[in-house]
Order: structure tokens, then C-alpha cells, then sequence
């Protein structure tokens, strides 16, 4: 999948999200819709892409992304 368009996919998600609540809960509810939605490839490149730091992920969806990378080293 296009990594651009995944980039775009989540910062649209955390701005969908954002009803005003504190960041925790908006990066909270932005992992949560991820972890659902989200097929394991997709996860899996948009993590490797914030690893190599070339992901132009917004601070809600970034944070997100963040915690499937935690998600994904537990699992291992």
C-alpha cells in the first residue's frame, strides 16, 4: 500500500477524532481505530515507516502509531 496514503489515512483519523478531549484520550481513540481497522500489513508498513523517521505523521496520529510500535514489539 502507498505509504503516502497512509500517512494522510491517520492524520485524517486524528483529526476526525479530536472532539476537544484531552490528547491521551484522542491518541487513545486513534490507536483504538487502528488496532480495529486497520489490515496487519498496513500497521506494519506505517510503523516502519515512523521508524525510519519518514512518516509526516501529526502529533496525535504519530503518538498512535507509537503505541502499535509497542504493540508490535510486545507481541514479539
Amino acid at each position: 500500500m502507498d505509504t503516502k496514503k497512509l500517512v494522510r489515512m491517520a492524520n485524517q483519523i486524528a483529526a476526525n477524532l479530536d472532539y476537544g478531549q484531552d490528547r491521551a484520550a484522542l491518541v487513545q481513540s486513534v490507536a483504538d481505530h487502528l488496532r480495529r481497522y486497520w489490515t496487519p500489513d498496513m500497521k506494519q508498513e506505517i510503523v516502519a515507516q515512523q521508524r525510519a523517521g519518514s512518516a509526516e505523521l501529526n502529533e496525535a496520529a504519530g503518538m498512535a502509531v507509537a503505541k502499535l510500535a509497542e504493540d508490535q514489539q510486545n507481541a514479539a
